[in-house]
């Protein structure tokens, strides 16, 4: 194991990674967690050896080693470089101004999509985000706080569009995010069940889910223009 502070750390460059001072060497590290991404996806953490790694990002063992102690502090980098974009997406979309003119069954659905795109492009980090935790590693953190972060930007667009919630809204946000994640990351992972990642078909379905348990049934209008 890498002396690791605590895998809830979102900086860019944490602890547990040798900083990288120059353009160059940031660079390298950025083609290292690509590399090491598509690695997984081919053969899972514990299968992929770090010269499997350093040979798809075209570059030395040795380079490796001047950034990373070890693999696992490797997926933790990699981890933090995965939370850190997907703050940034979830920002960006909440924060489009297509967003207030919007329905909200039309935001739901197009919720699911992206969040479906944006899983299976980064598929490998996912099968090693599993296969450590299957290991008893605490590898969770980042991904409750991207959800709970996601669910506090669904809140805040409900009550700017007026509909009515209660004080139990954010938790259950936060539980319905997570589980039209989950149901997502399983259909990649483990197979249709009865839709795959990608079909549409799947997407609705887990936006009318998201609808009904949030209880906006009645709220998912356009907001009118004035």
């Amino acid at each position: 194991m890498p002396k690791a502070k605590s895998p809830d750390a979102t900086e860019s460059d944490p602890t547990w990674t040798r900083p990288a001072y120059q353009n160059r060497s940031r660079e390298q590290r950025d083609r290292l967690l690509k590399a090491g991404e598509r690695a997984f996806a081919a053969s899972g953490f514990w299968q992929t050896h770090i010269t499997d790694i350093a040979k798809r990002a075209g570059c030395s063992v040795g380079s490796f080693y001047r950034r990373f102690e070890d693999k696992e502090a490797f997926f933790l980098a990699l981890q933090s470089d995965m939370a850190a974009r997907a703050e940034a997406n979830i920002t960006k979309f909440f924060e489009d101004p297509a967003r207030d003119g919007e329905g909200l069954d039309e935001l739901m659905i197009r919720l699911t999509r992206n969040t479906a795109r944006t899983v299976r492009g980064i598929e490998g980090y996912y099968r090693a985000l599993f296969e450590l935790s299957l290991r008893g590693q605490n590898v969770w953190p980042p991904m409750r706080r991207v959800e709970a972060i996601e669910a506090e930007f669904l809140v805040k667009l409900f009550r700017r569009r007026g509909v009515a919630v209660d004080d139990k809204i954010q938790n259950r946000a936060h539980l319905a995010i997570r589980m039209m994640h989950g149901q997502i990351i399983s259909a990649m992972l483990h197979g249709p069940g009865p839709w795959a990642a990608d079909e549409p078909e799947l997407h609705d379905e887990l936006g009318l889910m998201l609808i009904r348990y949030l209880g906006i049934d009645g709220a998912t209008r356009k907001t009118p223009k004035t």
